[in-house]
């Protein structure tokens, strides 16, 4: 058995695929433009003929990005899906960092209650500690506050 063939990602919304380094291979077979890896990132895959762009952003395990650098990977990504390129997103077991991150991309994107949904469309394991579910929280809450006439946004 193949210890990066074992489990299978999900494109949970046209063009952002969600799944695990486990997974790495089956991401690649999805035929993403650019690869988001949340840990690590074996250099076999160009060995596997993939060709395309690597946007590094690190989390420990269980934890959460400062907000600043959230909202920066949060916007990397939006731009690759808007325009028109696939990007997968990946941690080491696909469900703690994928999935706060994962959230905070579905927030921007429009889906009311990303948890709930990453959780009922990709895995009831998505978001994994408390200090990301908080995280999402605040980024959506942050979120709010910049839309125009929602309240409290300075001018």
């Amino acid at each position: 058995m193949d210890l990066f063939d074992i489990q299978q990602p999900v494109e949970i919304v046209p063009g952002l695929i969600l799944g695990s380094l486990r997974g790495l291979k089956a991401i690649l077979r999805l035929n993403p433009d650019v690869l988001f890896p949340l840990d690590r990132l074996p250099g076999w895959i160009w060995d596997e003929g993939w060709r395309g762009q690597v946007v590094y952003y690190p989390i420990t395990d269980y934890g959460v990005l400062p907000d600043d650098v959230l909202e920066k990977l949060v916007e990397a990504v939006l731009e690759r899906l808007r325009a028109g390129r696939r990007a997968a997103l990946f941690c080491v077991g696909g469900h703690g960092r994928t999935g706060y991150v994962a959230a905070c991309v579905l927030h921007r994107l429009g889906i009311e209650n990303p948890i709930a949904y990453l959780r009922k469309h990709y895995s009831p394991k998505a978001v994994e500690s408390d200090e990301q579910e908080r995280a999402v929280l605040r980024y959506a809450e942050a979120m709010q506050q910049r839309k125009p006439g929602t309240g409290s946004a300075s001018t």
